[in-house]
């Protein structure tokens, strides 16, 4: 008996060793090996931490890919939320908007930021869910507990409606059901399309309750070339630049408001699982700490040549917002006192303030917008000629600040559409894939030969490769001359392919090339109109006043013209003006212009009788038949002509509410006989006038000659009024 018992005790001792050999060489495996005997002491060992307090690196990636924690099924970090009938769909924040209010709905997978989140479970079985692209919280609109109820982000404010319990399905699927109602995340209909809103309904198994939990990191290195914006998680239009766009070696980091300037924008560089190096596009360095003490400020050093250090490397955290935790210093990146302009960025011991918490938001090395670009030779990219016709060549001048050398750049799936004043895009022409294919601009076929890519260089500068041959806007021969024709080249790292791309606006208003019209938009600096489709008789709007004004959709509404729209004045002396706009507004222009002037017949244009008046400035105005020479009163067309032809064309405006600027308007006084030899005109019009506004128009009488009469204080009654053309606005329509 004893001796079987000795031999069991070193059978025991043998398997010990055993287990202790397994556990030693290989701890992960253990952990999959499930023993009754020993069980509590067994489950210690495989949860210990090591001594210093942290865990071996292969003991990190396994805790990762747990999803189950003593804590709740999912473990705190940031997923991507799918969909589980079509995976390619994903929950996704409307228009990556940091707002209040902004609806949850699904979209394809970009794997951009307003399509990630942070899930933090919050106890009793409940989770909160945070955008990582703006810190806000998943959140039942109105804390509803009604179906159909729209899901959306808010604010954090700790309620039921910002709480979801997390369901596993037996198909390892999830289900989200919102405490405040008991009801579950839905997929609209389930539709899956891109805008389909999130909702919340009653719990029934569906698939369109179904969800994917798929682990991601926080950041984003793959939309947009990994261009993003920093900016303050409690006020995002406050964000991290380059102090001054200094190109130069240790130049500080500041916080300022939102511009479109490259020195806002950054690229991110992952060094490894939730650690980035961060690249400014101001100079082509790396965001780092100055020192690594308490305090030291944020700068930017180095090139593209730089290796990484732990004092250029960063660990992403998540703390209501992104945290930025130095890897050298375990200092985390802090807004120095307020969120303010010109605040300094300083490295400081990780805490709960706001001036830690950050958000990161794809960008485009470009904003839309108007540019110069300069090159590095010094001149400025320009149009040949100022020529509006396909094909005309892209050359370098000296900068004279002209709209011939500004360009507007967007952002398309493809690439950036750079396209001049005449809304043509910069293009390879043929399509071209060799050396010295010539730039030009022409017609947009949305082909990649007018699509182009920017890439940061060292030194501030970018270089800019065209989509379709890869090769690179350049200076042709380096030259610095004016007229230097530009092409595209292989890469050669030479001056004649770096270029700074400067935001500017364009010279709002109306200008002339080639024989045709052309208008800004004085807002965004957009080309809305070739304008000699409209009327031949256009002239340069400028010479005579700014007479035109846009509405938000970017048409061109003639306002009413006034004396100071008339830079020669009024009366008998002032000049004939080149009248603009449309027929009512040039037939303002000459009118107003002859106020001042006699009541005289047969003396134009410096004095009228009533229907003279209206006859001359309708004629002068637009070459009309109103009026068929000079000479004596009896060469003019009278009142009543004038009104018959209204009256058969378009019509007779009886009620004066009616009236736009630059009807005629007629008055009669059908009880009077004008005494022996006179004629009685029995209802006919014996005064004409040109409507102005708010009652008044212009008109030529006896007693003031050529000047502003209100209608109702005219001592003849009132008859009628109207246009000889047909209904028409003052507005110029302004297609896109």
């Amino acid at each position: 008996m004893s001796k079987i018992m000795h031999n069991k005790f070193y059978v025991c001792i043998v398997l010990f060793l055993i287990f202790t050999f397994i556990l030693n060489t290989n701890i992960s495996f253990a952990r999959k090996i499930s023993f009754s005997l020993h069980d509590g002491l067994i489950s210690t060992l495989l949860d210990d931490e090591d001594t210093d307090g942290t865990e071996d690196d292969e003991d990190d990636e396994n805790k990762d890919d747990e999803t189950e924690t003593e804590q709740g099924i999912i473990k705190d970090g940031a997923y991507i939320i799918s969909c589980v009938a079509d995976n390619n769909y994903v929950l996704d924040v409307e228009g990556a908007s940091l707002d209040n209010f902004a609806i949850i709905h699904i979209w394809e997978r970009t794997e951009s930021y307003n399509q990630k989140y942070y899930i933090s479970y919050e106890g009793d079985g409940y989770y909160k869910i945070a955008s990582i692209n703006s810190a806000k919280i998943v959140d039942v609109d109105g804390a509803s507990t009604e179906s159909l109820a729209t899901i959306q982000q808010y604010e954090d404010n700790g309620t039921d409606a910002q709480r979801f319990k997390i369901v596993k399905n037996d198909d390892n699927t999830y289900t989200f059901v919102a405490k405040c109602s008991g009801l579950a995340l839905d997929v609209a209909d389930a539709k899956y399309e891109n805008g389909n809103k999130i909702r919340q309904y009653e719990p029934n198994g569906s698939e369109a309750q179904k969800f994917n939990i798929e682990k991601t990191e926080l950041i984003s290195d793959e939309v947009n070339h990994g261009v993003i914006g920093i900016k303050s998680a409690k006020n995002s239009n406050m964000r991290l630049e380059v102090k001054d766009s200094s190109p130069n070696e240790g130049a500080n980091i500041q916080l300022y408001e939102r511009t479109t300037s490259l020195a806002q924008k950054f690229e991110i560089h992952r060094v490894g699982k939730n650690e980035i190096r961060i690249k400014t596009i101001a100079s082509g360095g790396w965001l780092k700490e100055s020192d690594a003490d308490e305090g030291s400020t944020v700068i930017q050093s180095g090139n593209s040549n730089t290796k990484a250090t732990d004092a250029d490397t960063w660990k992403v955290e998540w703390n209501d917002g992104i945290i930025l935790v130095n890897k050298e210093s375990k200092l985390a990146l802090t807004i120095n006192k307020e969120i303010s302009n010109n605040a300094t960025i300083k490295m400081d011991k990780k805490t709960d303030s706001d001036l830690q918490k950050l958000l990161f938001g794809a960008e485009s090395y470009i904003s839309e917008g108007w540019y110069e670009i300069e090159s590095a030779l010094g001149t400025t990219m320009d149009l040949d000629n100022s020529g509006s016709s396909w094909g005309t060549n892209i050359h370098m001048w000296s900068k004279n600040n002209q709209n011939n050398q500004k360009f507007y750049i967007a952002l398309t799936d493809t690439g950036y559409k750079i396209t001049t004043m005449y809304g043509l895009p910069l293009d390879v022409e043929n399509g071209s894939l060799e050396n010295n294919a010539n730039v030009r601009q022409w017609d947009d076929n949305n082909s990649n030969a007018q699509r182009w890519w920017f890439e940061v260089i060292d030194g501030g500068y970018l270089k800019i490769r065209n989509v379709n041959s890869n090769k690179y806007l350049d200076v042709a021969n380096g030259s610095s001359e004016e007229g230097a024709n530009v092409q595209q080249y292989e890469n050669n790292n030479s001056k004649a392919q770096l270029w700074k791309v400067i935001p500017t606006t364009v010279k709002s208003g109306w200008f002339s090339a080639n024989g045709a019209m052309y208008c800004y938009d004085p807002v965004t600096g957009e080309l809305v109109r070739n304008c000699t489709r409209v009327d031949p008789m256009m002239q340069d709007p400028s010479q005579y006043g700014s007479i035109y004004d846009f509405d938000s959709e970017g048409r061109a509404t003639w306002h009413l013209p006034t004396e100071a729209d008339l830079p020669g004045g009024t009366g008998p002396n002032a000049p004939i003006p080149t009248p603009t706009g449309d027929r009512r507004q040039r037939v303002l222009q000459v009118a107003l212009s002859r106020l001042g002037c006699a009541y005289e017949s047969g003396n134009a244009p410096t004095g009228f009788v009533c229907d003279g008046l209206t006859a001359w400035s309708y004629t002068t105005a637009l070459g009309d038949w109103f009026y068929t020479g000079p000479g004596s009163r009896e060469d003019l067309q009278d009142a009543s002509w004038q009104w018959e032809k209204i009256e058969t064309r378009n019509g007779i405006k009886y009620d004066q509410n009616q009236l736009q600027p630059g009807d005629l308007v007629f008055f009669g006084n059908p009880q009077v006989t004008y005494g022996p030899g006179m004629i009685d005109y029995n209802g006919d019009p014996y005064h004409a006038g040109i409507y102005y506004k708010d009652g008044i128009m212009i008109n030529s009488t006896g007693s003031g000659g050529v000047c502003f009469y209100k209608i109702s204080d005219y001592y003849m009654d009132w008859l009628g009024g109207g246009s000889p053309y047909e209904a028409e606005t003052s507005k110029v329509e302004i297609p896109h």
